[in-house]
């Protein structure tokens, strides 16, 4: 009888140690699980910064194009009206 009493109280104390490491090695899990999910979610979010970030410099840059193409039209149309004011001045002194 002491024998199956020793037998009963070693196998009970194993079973206990393995479902605790069980119970622990599950919440590691669930941690590890809910860690993941964190971090896949702030790669989307990074993403998303990185995605808008590069849309507005590229924004920034087509407007600056564009600006620079108008202060090109208005140069030129200043340098015209300069040379038809001087053509019109050479016309009336050799007139």
């Amino acid at each position: 009888m002491e024998i199956i009493s020793f037998t009963f109280g070693v196998l009970s104390v194993i079973a206990v140690v393995f479902a605790s490491v069980i119970v622990l090695s599950i919440v590691k899990v669930l941690k590890l699980q809910q860690q993941i999910k964190e971090l896949q979610n702030e790669l989307g979010h990074t993403h998303t910064q990185i995605f808008d970030g590069d849309k507005n410099v590229h924004q920034r840059i087509d407007k600056d194009v564009d600006q620079i193409h108008h202060r090109i039209d208005q140069l030129n149309s200043y340098v015209d009206s300069r040379i038809d004011k001087c053509e019109a001045k050479k016309q009336l002194i050799k007139g």
